[in-house]
């Protein structure tokens, strides 16, 4: 027998649809961008059980003849290239039919699509890459695809599918990149028989307005530059608008979303020294340019492009971006003086104390002899305690410290289940992107269990009526945000005990005394004494050390005493 066979062609064709297909979002990706480049300026999208069991997507767009749309199907059939060189000078999405055959090959698709000036359309039926049946129809102008049962003949890959939430979500920050690349389309989205999203034809900022609210919207910045055959246009946020992860930044370069390090890059650079650690800014950057200048084709889902002059392509986003910051600058606020005990009250009641690590008592017993020998002696630039040791000079960074003791106070309430919570004299309204909402929806009871009372009030609005009482006084909409995006960056259906860490942290982050900020001497010894009773007081959650120890033999070395 031949160790080498030629595969069937059903078998070629679920292997190559596994190069685009790979989840209900992938499909949804497909077919709206079949529906934008058939010019359509209304699109509907609806999924039920996170889109493994149902899709549909409609567009009032061109539509196809009965012989297109039979054509549409058959793999390697194509409306938009027509030699190899086509390839380098793409101004498409995509082009009608490039991925319908790679879905009808793990679905059954039926799709219904109709000219205008037409009497009639076309209604086809294909399944696991065979023709069911094909008819005329009596359908509207425009195209609809709907397609169902995805991967029931390839159950190893519809094993890997996520729950329905998670799908549902994949769908959602997919749909938001379109809503943001084509403002002026009018789009619908249907999940589990609800509107989810009603977006009309608007102006880029306007749009921005409908998924992320009015107020973040005013407060964006615009920026626009235009050079060499370049154009950068589109909006970021001003240093004091932030968010724990980098969710919110898209690149579109020709209208296709694509990731790219490029932006990245870019982002640090011209916010260098504006922001505090961990915080990202919101950017929404549209880059415009000749196609023989960029690569399309180096991935197969088009997700990631290569660009014929990065660096320079970087250097003009940076100017873009900074010039972007500086229309207006915001006043620097003064340091505050802020009590510990009363107006974050982080620190009251008492940490319970962990084990030392090696289980040694001698080390637990030197450590608390050490603290209690510690006795600070100011601040250094308002960031650093300084404190006398019978060894030295020992520098606290207030802002570790106070993360390590929130950090531990919040997980051992957690574990001991004593978490307790205090409902907000009035309930904080916070208004959510689609993806946003669709993250919490998704995870409303593993955010329950640490605390937060959330209830919806609108189509993306929810009011938060209670918080932990961890967080003191603090306005809860904003952690409720700073829950989702830690879920959003370690992905919601990751290892729960690494979410709840990354989560306890990142509040931990934001809710720690910072750089900058004046503590009184009680503060600092309220502080230093809540510090030596967690189970690490060396680092910071993260690992960084949260002090340093300047010995009293390198200070008279210094002197030159010794």
């Amino acid at each position: 027998m031949p160790r080498i066979r030629v595969l069937s062609e059903s078998v070629a064709s679920r292997i190559a649809a596994g190069e685009v297909v790979e989840r209900p979002a992938s499909v949804v990706k497909e077919l709206v961008e079949n529906s934008l480049d058939a010019e359509a300026g209304r699109i509907v999208i609806e999924i039920r059980d996170g889109g493994k069991s149902y899709i549909r997507v409609s567009d009032d767009g061109v539509g196809m003849s009965r012989e297109d749309a039979r054509l549409a199907f058959e793999r390697h059939a194509t409306s938009k290239i027509s030699s190899f060189s086509d390839l380098y000078a793409v101004r498409t999405l995509g082009f009608r039919g490039e991925a319908l055959p790679s879905i009808a090959s793990v679905a059954r698709v039926t799709m219904e699509t109709r000219e205008r000036g037409s009497l009639e359309g076309t209604r086809i039926v294909v399944e696991g890459g065979e023709v069911l049946s094909l008819e005329a129809s009596g359908c509207a102008f425009g195209t609809s695809v709907v397609v169902e049962r995805l991967f029931f003949n390839t159950p190893a890959r519809r094993k890997f599918l996520k729950s329905a939430a998670a799908e549902g979500s994949a769908v959602v920050a997919t749909l938001t990149r379109y809503l943001l690349a084509f403002p002026e389309v009018h789009f619908e989205f249907f999940r589990e028989g609800r509107r989810s999203i009603v977006a009309p034809r608007a102006g880029l900022r306007g749009r921005l307005a409908q998924l992320y609210g009015r107020s973040t919207a005013e407060q964006l910045r615009k920026l626009e530059l235009e050079r060499g055959g370049y154009r950068i246009h589109g909006f970021v946020s001003p240093p004091s608008l932030t968010r724990a992860s980098r969710a919110e930044q898209y690149l579109f370069v020709n209208r296709r979303y694509v990731r790219s390090s490029l932006l990245r890059d870019a982002l640090a650079e011209a916010y260098h020294t504006l922001l505090p650690k961990h915080r990202h800014p919101l950017a929404f950057i549209f880059l415009e340019l000749p196609p023989e200048r960029v690569d399309v084709n180096v991935h197969p889902a088009k997700i990631e492009v290569k660009f014929k002059e990065e660096e320079k392509l970087r250097s003009l986003l940076v100017e873009a971006i900074s010039e972007a910051l500086h229309q207006r600058s915001p006043a620097k606020p003064e340091p505050r003086q802020l009590s510990l005990e009363v107006e974050r009250a982080p620190v009251r009641g008492v940490v319970k104390e962990a084990k030392p690590e090696y289980g040694s008592e001698r080390k637990a017993g030197a450590r608390a002899l050490f603290f209690r020998q510690l006795r600070p002696l100011g601040q250094l630039h308002n960031t650093y305690i300084l404190a006398e040791s019978s060894s030295g000079l020992v520098l606290i960074d207030q802002h570790a410290a106070h993360e390590r003791v929130l950090f531990e106070r919040f997980k051992a309430q957690l574990e001991r289940r004593e978490l307790e919570k205090q409902q907000l004299v009035s309930p904080a309204l916070i208004e959510l992107s689609p993806r946003e909402a669709a993250v919490l929806e998704e995870n409303l009871s593993f955010i329950a269990d640490l605390g937060f009372e959330v209830e919806k009030f609108g189509e993306r609005s929810y009011l938060v009526k209670a918080v932990p009482l961890f967080l003191g006084s603090a306005v809860g909409a904003e952690e409720v945000r700073e829950v989702l995006h830690s879920l959003i960056e370690v992905g919601s259906l990751g290892d729960v005990e690494r979410r709840r860490e990354e989560m306890i942290y990142r509040v931990a982050c934001k809710n720690a005394v910072k750089a900058g900020d004046y503590l009184s001497m009680e503060e600092m010894r309220s502080l230093l004494a809540h510090l030596s009773r967690t189970s690490r007081p060396e680092t910071c959650p993260h690992g960084r050390p949260t002090m340093v120890t300047l010995g009293l033999e390198e200070i008279e070395r210094r002197f030159s005493r010794r």
